[in-house]
């Protein structure tokens, strides 16, 4: 849950934009967010960035896209298990894509963001036993034009049944409900932190017919050096279909998503396009 210099980080490739609603790209790095610029050097900005809790190295190309001089050369791949559901196709259609946001604004997948190897649900470092029957996922991250800021990620899977994601909103609640006011340690590899809650973001906000929702405001203080960072999540779900809305920066402007500029807004965008996902999909 920590975003400051998580030691397990892992430094990855300069990572390409993410396609237009296509099936899942190969596995490409990812680790959940966290915040802040890590590093700038040799025409990389190194972003750690903050999902809902976990920590992530998202490294972007930040050189002039006319320059031909490669920064640095791309790390070897990484054999990750690859997704097998045959509905993975689907998640594209459901993260952030580019078209969705204004340019020079970016929209990238993040490391291990198209593979099962991360965790989904870290709220509070809690344990979620419903995490081992993920099927597919895919997440993106949004950052500013001079890619040295993260904006936002959403993240978007798939359970291997429409019970799993009921069973993983159970223990969202559960977890919420009873995370503790002292430091809890990542039960997934990243930092020790202590997470307050504030008031539920969404009670004004209205509501999407056949799509569930868990709102989460809350403060994470980093054990390491006592940083605190605010952030909401936003879980949606409908059958075994289920999204993760990260905000890195809720009291700030927000940038123009599908045209909208407010965090409720921005999740009604994608409220909408669970909701459309075909019953076959969200039922199977």
């Amino acid at each position: 849950m920590s975003e400051y210099g998580d030691p397990d980080l892992e430094t990855i490739a300069p990572l390409a934009p993410v396609p237009e609603a296509t099936p899942a790209a190969p596995p490409a790095p990812r680790r959940t967010l966290a915040g802040g610029v890590a590093a700038v050097a040799t025409g990389l900005v190194v972003l750690s960035l903050v999902v809902g809790f976990g920590t992530a190295s998202l490294v972007l190309n930040a050189r002039d896209k006319g320059s031909s001089t490669s920064a640095t050369s791309p790390a070897p791949p990484t054999t990750v298990p690859a997704p097998t559901d045959p509905d993975a196709a689907v998640l594209g259609g459901l993260i952030l894509n580019q078209s969705d946001v204004v340019p020079p604004n970016m929209v990238q997948l993040i490391d291990h963001g198209a593979d099962l190897t991360s965790a989904t649900l870290d709220l509070c470092n809690g344990t979620f036993a419903s995490e081992s029957q993920r099927t597919a996922r895919r997440q993106v991250a949004l950052s500013n034009a001079q890619q040295s800021l993260f904006l936002m990620s959403t993240e978007a899977i798939l359970y291997r049944h429409a019970a799993v994601g009921a069973q993983a909103f159970g223990e969202l609640r559960s977890v919420a409900s009873h995370c503790p006011s002292t430091p809890v340690k990542s039960p997934v590899g990243e930092g020790t932190a202590t997470t307050t809650f504030r008031t539920a973001p969404d009670r004004t906000w209205a509501r999407t017919p056949t799509v569930d929702r868990l709102a989460y405001d809350f403060v994470s203080v980093s054990a390491a050096n006592g940083s605190p960072s605010h952030s909401i999540a936003v879980y949606l779900r409908r059958g075994r279909v289920l999204m993760g809305l990260y905000f890195r920066q809720p009291d700030a402007p927000q940038a123009a998503v599908d045209g909208r500029t407010t965090v409720a807004g921005i999740v009604s965008v994608f409220e909408a396009r669970v909701a459309r996902v075909a019953s076959r999909v969200a039922n199977g």
